[in-house]
């Protein structure tokens, strides 16, 4: 695949009828990418912690 290129979900379908791949399984992939490149760029997102309610 394309790494420049996002998966969407209709593309899932269409490489799960076209190569019998789970759409389902190409789909939790491109989320596990796109967490990881998240991850790797976390000290860039802003935000804090909630504090509890007491």
């Amino acid at each position: 695949m394309n790494v420049r290129a996002e998966l969407s979900s209709n593309m899932a379908i269409r490489f799960e009828k076209t190569f019998g791949i789970s759409a389902y399984t190409l789909m939790r992939t491109q989320a596990a990418y796109e967490l990881a490149c998240a991850r790797a760029h976390k000290d860039e997102i802003r935000g804090q912690p909630i504090a509890k309610a007491a």
